[in-house]
């Protein structure tokens, strides 16, 4: 069993600034424990989950822009118990490991010392963390360095398209999933360059065709149109199962693949509802 915890779901400037969604990133665990793209209020979200920063096995970051990186470091100091145990993966676009014009390195050298291991990551490349493969895909982003990442997991592949727009070899590098996870920053009639909107994923969904699409990393304007709204419109013209993925929430695959809502510890004792997402 494979469980990808979205620790946020919001994106983009506005939406991170005001926090109208929060935006902590994706946490998997598949005997490995990854996090990826975590952005401001991932550790309060790790928290209110009672997951623990220092059983984190590797941290991921997509591209150099701070809704992707804010809590890098300190994720950093928490797989690596303090600095106090050179253990542990980091993983970075090139930008968010170096530096790039325009953009500063996302976590200091200091921080990338004291990891186990530090991977710059490049489209089309692979490594390992643990026992899974992981490649690293295409994107067409503000970010010319950024990347996405497909898992390998125990339960087949799991996809994150991150921050882009729709592109040559973006589909292609994630058919055969069976979880297709997209950064859907702007609704219906509102495109943007870089970033994809409504439409544009409905398209991307239907070329993949995975058992189920999740949608996240919605823009302002997106969660004031309505998420689901756009989640109906995706399921429609591509024929894919999709779901408006929300904060806390769960997808668990295995033989099939359901989704549990979570409202936090400190919230509501145990309360959780699944959704059934199968076919």
């Amino acid at each position: 069993m494979t469980s990808v915890t979205f620790l946020g779901t919001g994106g983009g400037r506005f939406a991170t600034i005001y926090q109208v969604r929060a935006t902590g990133g994706l946490y998997i665990n598949d005997g490995v424990r990854l996090h990826l793209d975590p952005g401001p209020s991932a550790l309060m979200n790790m928290r209110r989950l009672a997951l623990d920063p220092a059983k984190t096995n590797a941290v991921l970051i997509s591209h150099c822009h701070p809704d992707h990186y804010a809590d890098a470091e300190m994720l950093v100091e928490g797989m690596t118990k303090g600095g106090f145990k050179h253990t542990g993966t980091l993983v970075g676009s090139r930008s968010a490991m170096e530096g790039t014009d325009g953009f500063s390195p996302a976590v200091s050298a200091y921080h990338q010392s004291i990891v186990g291991r530090a991977i710059v990551a490049e489209a089309n490349s692979t490594f390992t963390v643990g026992d899974m493969r992981i490649d690293a895909t295409p994107t067409s982003h503000g970010d010319p360095t950024g990347v996405g990442f497909r898992f390998h997991c125990s339960a087949g592949n799991i996809s994150y398209v991150s921050d882009t727009e729709l592109g040559p070899g973006i589909a292609e590098a994630h058919r055969g999933s069976r979880v297709l996870i997209l950064n859907v920053t702007r609704p219906l009639n509102s495109r943007v360059p870089k970033h994809l909107c409504t439409e544009e994923a409905a398209t991307l969904a239907k070329e993949v065709g995975p058992e189920v699409v999740v949608l996240t990393h919605f823009g302002m304007k997106l969660v004031h149109d309505g998420v689901n709204k756009q989640a109906r419109y995706i399921e429609r013209s591509s024929g894919a199962k999709v779901i408006a993925a929300e904060d806390l929430m769960t997808v668990q695959v295995g033989k099939t693949v359901r989704a549990t809502r979570s409202r936090g510890q400190e919230l509501v004792e145990g309360g959780r509802e699944r959704l059934d997402l199968d076919k």
